[in-house]
């Protein structure tokens, strides 16, 4: 079936907030999920990545709080945990408010104090798919406390500190690539980011005939569970042994050179990396001269090497992207793999526009066949960054 996409907006949100704070909100901000085309376990190794925003995103109302505290709403239907201010700088439960507390945090230390705020979060990207609803929420909430505060924060900034919640609030070891996209993103347009610069490029994914589509496995990932931080270990590790600050700086050549002392596991990390920083141009080359079949190219190429060479993928994921080769319109798919972090979640498609629906179609019944799970898309189309809604 297709993943519903709840409409949320200023106008949504607003009753809730009236029914649960007793007042309307002052600020409502706004910032998309994300779904990366390519280049994935790039971004932490000063590499080249290319997401693209949804038209998916969460959606942070605020307030002045007369209740002398903070007081955050989680969801439609939550509860309301109340914290009082100096409290909120810290870490602390339940879990979720962390995403909060770490940009309060970093607000503070950015000498933008935020007084009592009555805050409600709704939101329709999917959790636990790898579409980035942690960074969305993220990148909202210090949207919606700027304008709040009254300050403009560059959009660069606003995704460091995104990047920051979640090392020091959430303990991902995360790169910058999803907060980036969430807070820079723009609509009919996919973002190649230089990790290493920050420096990005938009190129134009407008174009009607191709859709871009979302399938879920349905097997949920946790990045906190130490397999994306030994990962990083690994490429870390693979670096100081060929003498480079990073494996942007590294080649092919130079990891060939080096293959015997970094050992079976190193060296394919880092062929990953190197790899898929490639495979990045190619894709970007591709769409500037609309060249889907070669588009798809550099996107097997990636799974193939999650897979292989990461091993960050899993059986479920791998069953969605072979069926991509083998269902009866698979003539109609340019290209597929795995996106996000990996051990499940989601993989993007690029698929020409009019079979769309019918090839999401054969994908749910094949994977259903060979897995026994029911699942559900997304079709997508580049969304818009970071932006306030509403101020009173």
């Amino acid at each position: 079936m297709d993943l519903v996409q709840r409409e949320i907006s200023k106008e949504t949100v607003t009753p809730y907030f009236i029914e649960y704070f007793g007042q309307a909100p002052t600020h409502v901000a706004a910032a998309p999920g994300r779904v990366n085309l390519i280049g994935e376990h790039t971004d932490y190794n000063n590499g080249f990545v290319m997401p693209m925003a949804l038209d998916n995103h969460c959606v942070v109302a605020v307030a002045p709080s007369p209740a002398g505290k903070h007081r955050f709403c989680g969801s439609l239907g939550d509860q309301i945990h109340e914290i009082a201010v100096e409290d909120a700088l810290v870490p602390g439960d339940p879990f979720w408010s962390n995403y909060v507390r770490g940009v309060l945090a970093n607000l503070h230390r950015r000498g933008i104090e935020i007084g009592p705020v009555d805050m409600l979060i709704d939101s329709n990207v999917p959790r636990g798919g790898g579409l980035s609803s942690s960074a969305a929420l993220e990148v909202a909430v210090c949207t919606a406390l700027a304008a709040f505060a009254g300050v403009e924060i560059d959009p660069k900034e606003v995704a460091l500190i995104g990047q920051a919640v979640e090392h020091e609030f959430v303990n991902v070891p995360c790169g910058i690539m999803d907060q980036f996209i969430s807070a820079n993103g723009k609509k009919g347009m996919a973002l190649k980011l230089d990790c290493s610069s920050l420096e990005y490029e938009l190129v134009p994914m407008n174009n009607e005939s191709v859709s871009v589509l979302v399938l879920d496995s349905a097997v949920k990932h946790s990045l906190a569970d130490g397999a994306y931080g030994q990962r990083r270990k690994q490429c870390e590790e693979a670096s100081a042994i060929m003498g480079v600050t990073s494996l942007r700086e590294a080649t092919l050549e130079l990891l060939e050179s080096f293959k015997e002392q970094l050992g079976d596991v190193r060296y394919r990390r880092a062929r990953h990396v190197i790899g898929e920083n490639a495979r990045v141009q190619a894709f970007a080359n591709a769409l500037a001269r609309g060249d889907w079949d070669e588009a798809g190219v550099a996107m097997r190429g990636s799974h193939a090497s999650l897979r292989d060479d990461y091993e960050v993928s899993c059986a479920e994921v791998d069953t969605l992207v072979s069926l991509c080769d083998r269902i009866p319109s698979a003539s109609s798919i340019y290209g597929a793999r795995m996106t996000g972090g990996g051990f499940g979640g989601c993989i993007v498609a690029l698929v020409k526009t009019e079979d769309v629906e019918k090839v999401a179609r054969e994908l749910l019944d094949g994977y259903c066949q060979e897995t026994g799970i029911e699942t559900t898309y997304l079709v997508t189309r580049a969304g818009e960054g970071a932006r306030v809604l509403y101020q009173a």
